[in-house]
C-alpha cells in the first residue's frame, strides 16, 4: 500500500499567532517541514459555517479578517491564496450534495496557521463548511467519505479548539480544572481511537459541556477522526492551554504502514 497523506487537526488560538513567533508558530512550522508536501489542501474550520454543506469554488481565495479589536498589522496580514477546481470537483464526486460557495474565502483559523506553515501561499486551498444541520454523527460520517482524498496528496486540515469557552476566558488565569481534564480525555480517547465517546461528546460530564460551550471549534476534531482510521499512528505536537479556557492542542494522524 502506498503512503497516504496524514491529516492534521490544529488547535489555532487567537489570530495574534499569525504576527507573532511563539511555541504554537514554532510547532506549526516544525511539522510543516515533518509531512510530504501536499498537492493541495483541504480545510475544515471552526469559522466557517454555512445552513448547507458547500466547498469554496473560487479560484483566489481571500483573506478574510474575520475578528475585531486586534492590532493593524494583523489587519494588514494578507494569505490570498488560490482555490483548486480540480479538489472541488474530486469532492463533489465523494460528497454529491455539496454545493460550490464562491463569496467565502479563506478564514484566520486557517491562514493563521498556514501561513507558519507555508508562508509563501503556493498550496492551493478548499474550504469544506460547517454545516450547521448535521449532528455530530453525521459530521463523523462525512468525514469518512474525504478519506480517499488523502491518496491524491491532498492534506485534510482540520482547525478549531478542543477546548473553547470564550465566556469565560481570563488571560491572568491558570487553566480551568474542567478545561485540563476535558483536554486530557480527549488525548486519551484520541489516542486509543475511542471515536463513539467523542462524537457523544455531551455524555462525557459536566467538563465537556463546559469545554464545548458552542461546538463549531470542537466539530474539526471529529472530522479528522472520521477521515483516519483507527489503525493510523496518533502524535500531539502542541498541549497547552492559554488564557484558562482555549486548548492548543494539534493531533497528526499518520498512516504508517
Amino acid at each position: 500500500m502506498e503512503k497516504i497523506m496524514p491529516v492534521l487537526f490544529v488547535g489555532h488560538g487567537s489570530p495574534m499567532n499569525a504576527i507573532e513567533d511563539n511555541e504554537f508558530t514554532k510547532n506549526w512550522v516544525n511539522i510543516s517541514k515533518k509531512i510530504p508536501k501536499p498537492k493541495a489542501i483541504l480545510a475544515i474550520s471552526a469559522h466557517y459555517e454555512r445552513e448547507d454543506t458547500s466547498v469554496t469554488s473560487n479560484e483566489i481565495l481571500k483573506t478574510i479578517h474575520d475578528f475585531y479589536g486586534f492590532p493593524k498589522q494583523l489587519y494588514d496580514k494578507k494569505y490570498d491564496c488560490s482555490g483548486s477546481q480540480e479538489l472541488v470537483l474530486n469532492i463533489k464526486n465523494l460528497i454529491e450534495d455539496v454545493n460550490f460557495d464562491s463569496n467565502w474565502g479563506i478564514d484566520h483559523g486557517v491562514w493563521c496557521v498556514l501561513s507558519k506553515m507555508y508562508p509563501n501561499a503556493e498550496i492551493p486551498v478548499v474550504e469544506l463548511s460547517i454545516n450547521r444541520k448535521l449532528s455530530m454523527q453525521q459530521h463523523y460520517e462525512l468525514g469518512k467519505k474525504l478519506y480517499n482524498l488523502r491518496e491524491e496528496e491532498i492534506l485534510i486540515f482540520c482547525t478549531g479548539n478542543v477546548v473553547h469557552n470564550l465566556m469565560v476566558a481570563d488571560i491572568s488565569e491558570s487553566p480551568y480544572k474542567w478545561a485540563i481534564s476535558f483536554d486530557e480525555k480527549v488525548k486519551k480517547f484520541v489516542t486509543t481511537r475511542d471515536d463513539l465517546k467523542l462524537v457523544n461528546y455531551k455524555l462525557i460530564g459536566e467538563d465537556a459541556l463546559l469545554s464545548v460551550n458552542s461546538a463549531e471549534h470542537y466539530i474539526p476534531l471529529i472530522y479528522s477522526l472520521g477521515a483516519t482510521n483507527k489503525n493510523e499512528t496518533v502524535s500531539f505536537f502542541c498541549e497547552k492551554i492559554v488564557y484558562a479556557t482555549i486548548s492548543m492542542r494539534c493531533i497528526l494522524f499518520e498512516n504508517l504502514s
